[in-house]
Order: C-alpha cells, then sequence, then structure tokens
C-alpha cells in the first residue's frame, strides 16, 4: 500500500529579490519540519511549564487551569514551515517532537536502525529498550493492514514536496507497525504507531523532525487505523475535541479535550465537518462558498469549490499557506490585482513578482496598504490580514505570499496563515470546526528558529 500525499510549503528564499524554485512552495497532509525541544504549558505534565524567569510567567500560570490539557507548540509559518510537540512513547518512555498534522491520520516516528534517516540530528526509537511494546500482526482487527512482512504488517508511504531544493521529488519511508504506550503529558494510553526502518535519502524535511501527529480521522490513516489522539479518547483520557492556537512567529499551544477559554475571546462559530462515501470522515473538510478580497468577491461559482477529491476545502496545521487550484486561484490573482492596480506603488503586485514567487522587503506601513481576504465558509467568514498572508521569510523584513496556485485539480487547503489568527476548534463530536479570535497574549509557545 503506498500512500502518496502531496504537500506544499514554502520553499528556500534567498535575501533578494529573487525567484524561488517553487514559491513558498512546501507544506501539507503531511507537513514535515524542523523541531525544537519543547516542554508542557499544563503542569500535569510534571515538567517546569515555562522558565521561571520568562517575564510572563507569573501571568500565564494564573490564566491555566488543571481542566485544560495544554501543550506549548514550536514552529513558525516560515522559515519552520509547520508547528511540533513532544510525545512519548515506551516504558520508560522516550520523547519525540513531532510535526501537530490535522491533515493526516499516523503517528510515524524513525526507529535507531533506521537506514536513510538523520537520527544524528533527531531522536529515534529503540525497541529494546522498551518493555511495553508489541508488534502489530497482518490481521489485527483494529486495522486495516494492506502489505505484511513475516507476519507483522507492513507500511509504505511516498511524499511529495518532501524536498526543498525539488519540490517534485519523491520521498518515501517503510516501516513495520507497533503498538506501544503513547503518552502526552499525564495522558497515556496503548496505541499503534508507525516505526520509520527505511527513508529515502532526498527525504529534508525528516532531517531534523522527529516524525508527525496526526489529529485526522480513520479514513486518512495509511493503515486504516485511528489517530493516537483517539486512542486517548478511548480510554477515557479526554474528550472527543482538539484545538490550537498558533502564532505565526513564535509557535503555539495545542488543547487536547475541552477548549481553554483563556486561549480565546468572543464566541465559537462553527461550520459543519463534509463527510465521504458512505458517510465516512477522513479529513477536515468544509465547505468553502466563497473568497473576497477587500469585501470583492473573486467571482468563481460555488460548485468550484467542491470539484475536488474531498469535496471541499481541507483545513490542516500541517500546511502552511493557503493553496488554491488554477480555476480559484487566477480569478483570485485578477481581483486582488483589481483592487490595487494601477497606481498601486508598493512593489510586488502591479508586476506580478509576488504571484510569481518573489519575495520583497516591506516595511509596515506598505503592508498595511494591502487588502484583507476573507474566506466564506458557508456563512462564517474568516478574515486573513496582510500581516497574516504576506509571511516572513525568516528574515526581519522580507515577505513572501502565503497563497500558492496548485495547478488544475490542485489541492484546496486552508492553512496556517488562516489558522494563526483563530483558536480553532476540532469539535469530533459534533463533527464540525469552530473558530473564534485568538486571544493573543496567552497563545505562548516556543520561538527558536530553526534552519536546515
Amino acid at each position: 500500500y503506498i500512500a502518496i500525499k502531496a504537500k506544499y510549503k514554502i520553499a528556500n528564499i534567498h535575501l533578494t529579490q529573487v525567484k524561488m524554485n517553487k514559491p513558498l512552495l512546501f507544506v501539507l497532509f503531511f507537513a514535515l519540519i524542523a523541531i525544537y525541544n519543547v516542554n508542557s504549558i499544563n503542569h500535569k505534565m510534571g515538567k517546569e511549564i515555562i522558565d521561571d524567569r520568562h517575564p510572563l510567567y507569573k501571568h500565564f500560570l494564573s490564566k491555566r487551569s488543571v481542566n485544560y490539557n495544554n501543550y506549548p507548540m514550536g514552529g513558525n509559518v516560515y522559515p519552520v514551515g509547520i508547528y511540533w510537540v513532544e510525545v512519548e512513547l515506551g516504558t520508560p518512555p522516550q520523547a519525540f517532537q513531532v510535526a501537530v498534522d490535522s491533515g493526516s491520520t499516523d503517528l510515524l516516528v524513525p526507529s535507531k536502525d533506521c537506514k536513510g534517516c538523520h537520527i544524528q540530528n533527531t531522536g529515534s526509537f529503540d525497541k529494546e529498550a522498551t518493555s511495553t511494546l508489541n508488534d502489530v500482526g497482518c490481521f489485527n482487527t483494529t486495522i486495516g493492514c494492506h502489505k505484511c512482512s513475516n507476519s507483522q504488517c507492513e507500511f509504505i508511504n511516498s511524499y511529495q514536496t518532501c524536498n526543498l531544493t525539488d519540490p517534485q521529488q519523491t520521498c518515501s519511508v517503510t516501516g513495520l507497525i507497533y503498538s506501544d504506550i503513547f503518552t502526552m503529558g499525564d495522558l497515556a494510553a496503548d496505541a499503534i504507531f508507525g516505526l520509520i526502518e527505511t527513508q529515502t535519502e532526498n527525504f529534508q524535511q525528516f532531517f531534523v523532525i522527529d516524525g508527525l501527529i496526526g489529529l485526522a480521522f480513520n479514513g486518512g490513516s495509511s493503515w486504516a487505523g485511528q489517530s493516537a489522539f483517539e486512542y486517548l479518547v478511548q480510554a477515557g483520557e479526554v474528550t472527543n475535541e482538539f484545538a490550537m492556537c498558533m502564532n505565526g512567529t513564535s509557535g503555539g499551544v495545542l488543547t487536547l479535550g475541552t477548549p481553554d477559554p483563556s486561549l480565546y475571546t468572543g464566541p465559537f462559530q462553527y461550520t459543519p465537518l463534509i463527510s465521504g462515501l458512505f458517510n465516512e470522515y477522513v479529513l477536515y473538510t468544509i465547505k468553502l462558498t466563497d473568497i473576497k478580497v477587500d469585501g470583492s468577491t473573486i467571482g468563481v461559482a460555488s460548485s468550484k469549490y467542491t470539484s475536488n477529491p474531498f469535496g471541499g476545502c481541507v483545513v490542516d496545521s500541517g500546511t502552511n499557506v493557503i493553496l488554491l487550484p488554477s480555476d480559484i486561484y487566477n480569478p483570485f490573482q485578477t481581483t486582488f490585482k483589481s483592487q490595487l492596480c494601477p497606481g498601486f506603488n508598493v512593489p510586488g503586485v502591479c508586476d506580478d513578482g509576488l504571484f510569481d514567487g518573489t519575495c520583497y522587503e516591506y516595511t509596515d506601513s506598505q503592508v498595511s496598504q494591502f487588502p484583507n481576504i476573507t474566506m466564506d465558509i458557508n456563512g462564517v467568514n474568516l478574515n486573513v490580514p496582510p500581516q497574516n498572508y504576506l509571511a516572513f521569510n525568516g528574515t526581519a523584513s522580507y515577505r513572501c505570499f502565503g497563497v500558492l496556485n496548485t495547478g488544475v485539480f490542485g489541492n484546496l487547503i486552508i492553512g496556517d496563515v488562516v489558522m494563526e489568527s483563530y483558536y480553532v476548534h476540532f469539535d469530533r463530536i459534533n463533527h464540525r470546526l469552530g473558530w473564534a479570535d485568538v486571544n493573543a497574549e496567552n497563545c505562548i509557545g516556543q520561538n527558536t528558529t530553526i534552519y536546515y
């Protein structure tokens, strides 16, 4: 079984006004990037909440409650292009920094004996060091095994946009499937996960990251299994919901279970999830009905937003930008330019530089002259200000356009540049997504920059 999942992320960008190899091309349904050692915000983890020398230490503690399972995420929209969190596997526990990915389901980490992995830079799982590891057999009734190796279930996954120097390359990982104790803080359950045994050497995304934790439904699993989060739900550790907030430049917070009121202001606005064949939920797909630029519709028929394999727009924390297929992107670009040109003196719009992948050194004043983008989710309007979609490329002032053209039959994805304005509630109980304005002063994560 080979799961090929294309992902787009912002590519390497030089500090000059030059074209990128694939403009901002690099995020996706599996978005995998860098990592930093982070501790849990929730004191139930038995770890330091944040360094007590931090100026917001006392303020941060006053906003926290033992009733909420909050975990700090590292990462940013760029240059990391992904957000990650710490998890543990085994007895005694082995720690990993894994990408938080609402666009996939499986938990994957590298083996200590992995061929092609960059375990000198990342964590790795030692099978001999845990006393609670079990093989998952080919006929295990809790999964849908597609390939076997000596009576043990095996996975084979292939990805694109896995190498920043050539996003069209295909990278692959293979390995065996196991079960062991999965832990986040003091939450624990026996969970099934994939252990990467071989990895193609061009898999640049895995150079500095330990793996990923998928949070989607069973239909998004390579072995038709449930997510590690769902094992926590079945064990009675949390309710079947989670939420997250993101800071564009300094991490964010992942909440497992009931949303934390200190992380948002005002009410949630909910939009229902779209199910697939046989009423099965696969990813967090919602009904996008219109895109507006400064209040003006781009004029695309509503049917265009649903004419894709997922039947709508996927909300993916593993994608750092907005992805639009060409039949939506082209009228979007036309509308965007018509709001500003001719006469817009800020470079990159009237000359198409931004749309072609050029990054510019904009001042705050110049950024404020760009229009807002609105994503109309069947009546719920998500505002994307220019401070979000003009994403920093890892430097002090250079910004790149965070809306990408995925081509004919390309992906339609809402990524982190939209999510960072909100505390997003993934309400799996009622099959809906909630959007509330983020309380940014409490959305405190890690802000360490990671480079390849």
